[in-house]
This record gives structure tokens, C-alpha cells and sequence, in this order.
């Protein structure tokens, strides 16, 4: 990494390093800013029960670049958990002038290190596998390409990799599909979570995409790690509409736009 990289564990001295990899194009829209506090609150709260449960990578002594990760067994959403298994959340490097140098790479072959040495948020306990969320962020290298490069494995889990450390894969009960329930009726309900600062903003987004293509839903937003139990209850899934779980993605915003309209118009 030519010399000019370090990298440092998360601690609370160094959270806005953290977040402002992710944030600094941001930093004066209020939206995100709210994301931003949920992010930090989450990060104060895992540091102190867990210990650093994240990186940072520092390019020119300016951070650059992040890992994040956390006990599969601290996520109160999770039905079923598996113990001393470590999440990735996501390897962010949105510096242009410190990609293609191996710091995302360096960020997580240190956590691999930790896990090996038993040095991570699990404690002194043996890390079994490292799950990866694999998921796309259209900047640099696809993530799902990164972790394979670095050894991942695929599983049954959708976007998620693994990579054995002193155990193996384990799979996890599914838990099923979301049944309609009578308070979904003419509602829609919008999880969002304190992990990623985004996960707020998008939440904002398609509260008002639903209110503009059907006004006659109200919407409601929830924070899935604040009352775990609304996400269980509706299978983790991250919006319903009219009792109707909906697939696309809001992005696709015609897409979405029309099955939102079609849930919407739909008898339960």
C-alpha cells in the first residue's frame, strides 16, 4: 500500500473518521445527518458492549476507507443466530485517489488476522466463519468479485459469502415467507436500521415515493433494531405495502413506483 496507508481499529476517538468515509458529499443534507446520529449511537453502543467492531483505513492521513463488522448474534432481527460467527457489513473505499493500492483488501485480510488470533468483537472467543454482505455499490470493484478474490465462498444465503476461520459453514434456518397481517391493510410499513447512515435516507425516499404514487397509504417507519419484533413479524422484509411485500428494489424508481400502485389497489 506504498507506505502512505494505516490502519486504525474503530474506537470512540475516531467514529467520525468512520462515518465521514462514507458521508462527506453529505454533511449538509439533514436527512442523511439523521442517519449519521443513528450510525454513531449504534457504533458508541457496539464499542462499549462488543469492543471495535470496525476499521478505517487512512490514505495520506486522511481516512479514506472503512470496514465494518459485528457478533451475528448482537443482530436483534435475526431469528435464528449462530454464535462466533462475525458479519461484514460492507468494505467501503470511496477515495479515488487510494483505490487500486490494496486498501480495501488490506482492511479485510486485518480482520481475517483478528479472527484468527481471536482478537475481534467476538471476544476471545474462536471465530467459526466471517460472513460477507455482497452486495453491489456500482463504485470500483463489485464487492461480490472482492471477497471471492480474497478466498469467499458462496452460500444458500442470497448476497452472502463466508470464509472459514476455525469452523465451517453452518446454514441457517429459513424463516419463511411473509404472511399478510390484518394491521398492514391500507399501510405501508418501512424498515430502516442504525448500521449504514444510508439505511435512514432511503427509508425518507420511499416514504415519499408512497406518498406521492399512493396517497391514500400511510406510511410508517421503523427502526428495526429499536422494536426487532415489527421485522420478525413480517419476516425481515424490508417493505410491505397493503399487506403486499414489495420486490423491487426503490431505485428502479418506475418499477417500484408501479408495484407500489399495484399493492396499493389490491383487496386483502
Amino acid at each position: 500500500m506504498q507506505g502512505k496507508t494505516r490502519i486504525e481499529n474503530l474506537q470512540e476517538s475516531n467514529i467520525e473518521d468512520l462515518v465521514y468515509v462514507c458521508s462527506s458529499k453529505r454533511l449538509t443534507d439533514q436527512v442523511h445527518q439523521q442517519g449519521v446520529k443513528l450510525k454513531k449511537q449504534w457504533l458508541l453502543e457496539m464499542q462499549e458492549k462488543y469492543g471495535p467492531c470496525g476499521k478505517i483505513a487512512y490514505y495520506n492521513k486522511q481516512p479514506a476507507a472503512q470496514i465494518l463488522y459485528y457478533p451475528e448474534e448482537a443482530d436483534p432481527i435475526k431469528a435464528f443466530k449462530r454464535e462466533n460467527v462475525l458479519i461484514i457489513n460492507c468494505t467501503y473505499n470511496p477515495t479515488s485517489e487510494a483505490q487500486k493500492l490494496g486498501v480495501g483488501t488490506g482492511l479485510l485480510q486485518s480482520v481475517i488476522k483478528d479472527a484468527k488470533q481471536r482478537k475481534t468483537c467476538l471476544g476471545n472467543r474462536p471465530c467459526k466463519f466471517i460472513l460477507a454482505k455482497a452486495f453491489n455499490t456500482g463504485e470500483s470493484l463489485p464487492l461480490p468479485e472482492f471477497y471471492k478474490k480474497n478466498g469467499f465462498l458462496p452460500t444458500p444465503e442470497g448476497n452472502l459469502l463466508h470464509l472459514p476461520i476455525e469452523g465451517s459453514y453452518e446454514p441457517v434456518t429459513p424463516v419463511g415467507e411473509y404472511e399478510p397481517l390484518p394491521e398492514d391493510k391500507n399501510k405501508a410499513v418501512i424498515f430502516y436500521g442504525p448500521i449504514c447512515q444510508f439505511s435512514y435516507q432511503f427509508a425518507k425516499r420511499i416514504e415519499g415515493i408512497i406518498k406521492e404514487v399512493a396517497p391514500s397509504i400511510k406510511a410508517e417507519m421503523i427502526n428495526e433494531w429499536e422494536k426487532p419484533k415489527e421485522s420478525l413479524r413480517r419476516r425481515n422484509w424490508w417493505l410491505v405495502v397493503n399487506a403486499k411485500p414489495i420486490q423491487t428494489f426503490f431505485m428502479q424508481t418506475e418499477k417500484f413506483k408501479q408495484e407500489v400502485q399495484q399493492a396499493a389497489r389490491e383487496n386483502f
